[in-house]
């Protein structure tokens, strides 16, 4: 039997992006996010946008990051976390942060996964 409460944390794939040393912090493992696998449709729409090309992939990720976004350790303040929109925004005023949390998350199983099933 499926229990959304107990097991939906199993169901869906999640990646662990370290980001530390891409925000100034000396580790990799001080900074991270947590991002989701993506929804069916949002899947769909993101091939779209890679196929389309870079300027489209990264308006589909910093619509979506939000969304996805499930644990992190950024701050606001030394008591205040950082919403999930004010992260996406942060992630998105640096190319290689953005380009690392997009590419270490496009690598994912997950998404190996679909392609399998897909017979790609």
């Amino acid at each position: 039997m499926f229990v959304q409460k107990r097991d939906y944390g199993a169901f869906l794939q999640t990646v662990r992006v370290n980001v530390g040393k891409e925000v100034g912090l000396e580790n990799d493992e001080d900074a991270y996010i947590v991002l989701r696998e993506l929804p069916t449709l949002e899947m769909m729409e993101l091939r779209d946008a890679y196929s389309k090309g870079q300027k489209e992939l990264l308006v589909f990720f910093r619509d979506v990051l939000p969304k996805i976004i499930v644990e992190h350790n950024f701050y606001e303040t030394e008591e205040k976390k950082m919403t999930n929109d004010a992260l996406s925004s942060l992630v998105f005023e640096r190319m290689d942060l953005s380009g690392k949390v997009i590419g270490e998350y496009s690598s994912a199983s997950f998404f190996t996964r679909g392609r399998k099933t897909e017979g790609q």
